[in-house]
């Protein structure tokens, strides 16, 4: 039996001991600054050794680490001043990296915040002290066994480092950067230069090409950019089609001439793709089977043997050594005949068939005579006299003959209207006043002024129409595929300038769109109408993480709204119901008024508060009145005759069972009454505050219910 007795003893000890809970805490809370009176930034490093508090609960040594934001330093700790051992606290401030200072603390038990004076250790630590931990000392790169010569067998950066640069050894052995365009070569000692055009790059490519002619329905001739090589490279299409070489156009260099049956009509789109000769051709001294240098050589000599030349292949008789000439030499005269022939000239015949003009194994010493441009020794032109500044083309019918063009007015552009070379206004477009140019789909130059319109007058831009009602006026007209938006997105250097700002007339910003989003103005100003309110704020289902003072949301889950103010987040209190009712003139009670709670708003932690007035008309009878709680009647009291005026109001206080009330109601003479109890309402379906009366009989008396409030206030957490 004393066995078991004991044991309940025991039992009962430490129920009571783990009853005791955590030990209580003070707080410290300060603002800190600098010297120069900005806010400190950093944390602080708080340090303690064991030590028994005063309701002899076992604090063991540890460490804490608290940030401090914007000067704000806010911590909870155990008193030390009435530790049943003598114990306090060290502080280390750490900002930009490194310790700022540090301290020591001996913090009294206190039920308001105390601030650091009130903790700060001033003098010498009381003999017997708990000391926390010694502060760390800092190593030494010179403390670690061969830190120092591995840091220094690692390279270094030389004076020429740099980043996103090819890296090179200097003479230091130190690492720099080289030096050089993009487009350099770098070498094995570290420069860099042009890379070797000797090598060949291979055959270009030129795709997509819009062939530069008037595609006017009559024009037949039209330019590429390049010289296609192979010629047989060109891939031409009209409208999609392409067309065949030498049936459709044939070419000749750049220049394509199509064929009377395919010439292009007027809204033809030409596009072509051809391949371009090899852009690497070597420079320098040639080799192999050729002497001399490039982009001349000349055929080594004894390369070329027991070759038979054809007439067309291009090369003089007289500069090689033929085993087998293109034609017999039995006609060719001595060297003393071509000697007496000196400076013969005329039409070949059988009687003058040595004429030095006509054989290139002739010399001619004869010292050309002048003759005019376009004059009578050429029948392929337009007699005429050249002066500075003309430019000679060819002009005319067929066959067309060469003629000068007198050069044109200043600041004039050469350019061609389909079948001639003309003078005209630089970039001439045609286009009318106000349109702003554009490359179309075909690569066009192209304009719509009646979707992209500059008013130069009042300089307005419209975008989308050509209303020019504003300096920018962005609106799609089209009705039927009108689209209008407005985007502007931040570029990859925005940094902390605004994505938008707006001025008054003197420069002075009024308003501002920041990198984040934030809209900064001197006010907002909105109106709410019929279709729309002026402001909505669609909430989170939580706050955000980021709160600073002044800051107003609408939080989805609490469904409420939400304040910062002295760093805390308040919530907005919510008047739900609010009025005048009817009046009861006989018995049985019947509704004067009523506030209907939708379901699933009211949450655990919330509290409604209630308020009701009631007025009695005439003196002949007396009176009933009561207010309900969903099914739950929380007042049901009786007035007397002669009672002029009643009133009350009651709480709510929200729980997830349910709801605590408590009420208390008093009249002009009828004595104050209180009650306090439960509702067990489910707040998932809509709850209705009701507020009847009634008269005790039939009579000319009434029962007014005057006035009647039902207020919520979204509950709230700020530890």
């Amino acid at each position: 039996m004393r066995v078991r007795v004991g044991t309940a003893v025991l039992a009962l000890i430490a129920l009571c001991a783990a009853a005791g809970g955590a030990p209580s805490l003070t707080t410290i809370e300060d603002v800190l600054y600098k010297a120069d009176g900005s806010a400190f930034s950093g944390v602080v490093f708080i340090e303690w050794r064991s030590f028994q508090a005063a309701d002899s609960s076992n604090i063991a040594t540890h460490s804490l680490t608290v940030p401090i934001a914007n000067g704000v330093l806010r911590v909870h700790l155990v008193p030390t001043t009435n530790a049943l051992s003598g114990a306090y606290y060290s502080a280390r401030y750490y900002s930009d990296g490194r310790i700022q200072f540090d301290e020591r603390w001996s913090v009294p038990p206190s039920a308001v915040p105390l601030r650091l004076k009130d903790v700060r250790i001033t003098g010498s630590v009381a003999p017997g002290t708990t000391l926390p931990p010694a502060t760390q000392t800092q190593i030494q790169e010179s403390d670690v066994v061969g830190l120092v010569a591995d840091l220094a067998a690692r390279p270094l950066k030389g004076p020429e480092y740099a980043p996103s640069r090819t890296a090179y050894i200097n003479e230091s052995g130190m690492l720099d950067a080289i030096a050089g365009n993009l487009t350099d070569c770098v070498r094995v000692d570290g420069t860099a230069g042009p890379c070797d055009v000797n090598a060949s790059t291979g055959p270009g490519f030129v795709d997509g090409e819009t062939p530069a002619g008037l595609v006017s329905g009559s024009n037949a001739v039209f330019t590429l950019s390049e010289i296609p090589s192979p010629p047989s490279s060109l891939a031409l299409y009209r409208n999609g089609v392409r067309q065949k070489a030498d049936l459709d156009y044939t070419l000749s260099g750049n220049t394509i001439t199509f064929a009377g049956a395919s010439i292009p009509q007027a809204g033809d789109v030409l596009l072509c793709s051809y391949r371009l000769a090899d852009a690497g051709n070597p420079t320098g001294a040639a080799g192999g089977a050729l002497t001399g240098t490039y982009p001349s050589p000349q055929i080594a000599s004894g390369v070329i043997s027991d070759v038979n030349v054809s007439d067309v292949a291009g090369i003089a008789e007289s500069k090689l050594a033929l085993n087998y000439p293109t034609h017999s030499g039995a006609n060719d005269p001595t060297a003393d005949q071509k000697a007496g022939m000196a400076g013969t000239s005329g039409t070949p015949s059988a009687t003058n068939k040595y004429v030095t003009d006509q054989d290139p194994r002739m010399t001619n010493s004869r010292t050309p005579s002048a003759h005019a441009l376009l004059g009578n020794a050429h029948n392929d032109t337009t007699q005429g006299t050249p002066v500075r500044g003309d430019i000679v083309i060819a002009a005319g019918g067929s066959p067309a003959v060469w003629t000068r063009m007198p050069i044109g007015p200043a600041n004039r552009c050469l350019m061609s209207n389909g079948f001639d070379a003309v003078w005209n206004s630089c970039l001439y477009t045609g286009f009318a006043a106000g349109s702003v140019p554009f490359v179309d789909a075909a690569g066009n130059l192209a304009q719509n002024n009646a979707r992209l319109f500059w008013e130069n007058n009042n300089r307005r831009l419209s975008v989308g129409n050509s209303s020019s009602l504003a300096t920018l006026y962005v609106w799609d007209s089209l009705a039927s595929t009108g689209l209008t938006g407005l985007v502007v997105r931040a570029g990859q250097g925005q940094g902390t300038t605004p994505l938008q700002t707006w001025l008054d007339p003197n420069g002075t910003e009024l308003a501002r769109v920041d990198v984040s989003g934030n809209f900064s103005g001197a006010s907002f100003r909105g109106a709410t109408t019929s279709a729309k309110a002026a402001w909505r704020d669609a909430g989170n289902s939580a706050d955000p993480g980021t709160r600073a003072n002044g800051d107003f949301w609408y939080n989805s889950s609490a469904q409420a709204r939400k304040t910062v103010e002295g760093d805390q987040t308040h919530t907005v209190p919510q008047v739900l119901c609010g009025g005048t009712g009817t009046a009861a003139g006989g018995p049985g009670l019947t509704r004067l008024g009523s506030c209907t709670i939708p379901a699933n708003f009211l949450k655990p932690g919330d509290r409604v508060e209630v308020r009701f007035s009631y007025s009695h008309e005439g003196t002949a009878h007396g009176f009933t009145f009561e207010v309900r709680w969903g099914g739950t009647t929380i007042l049901s009291r009786a007035g007397a005759a002669a009672e002029t005026l009643v009133a009350g109001r009651a709480e709510a206080g929200i729980h997830a069972g349910g709801a605590q009330w408590d009420v208390q109601s008093w009249g002009a003479s009828l004595a104050q009454a209180w009650g306090v109890g439960n509702a067990g309402d489910s707040l998932a379906s809509p709850l209705v505050v009701d507020f009847l009366g009634s008269m005790v009989s039939a009579t000319t008396d009434t029962l007014t219910l005057r006035n009647f409030t039902v207020v919520r206030y979204p509950a709230q957490a700020n530890p």
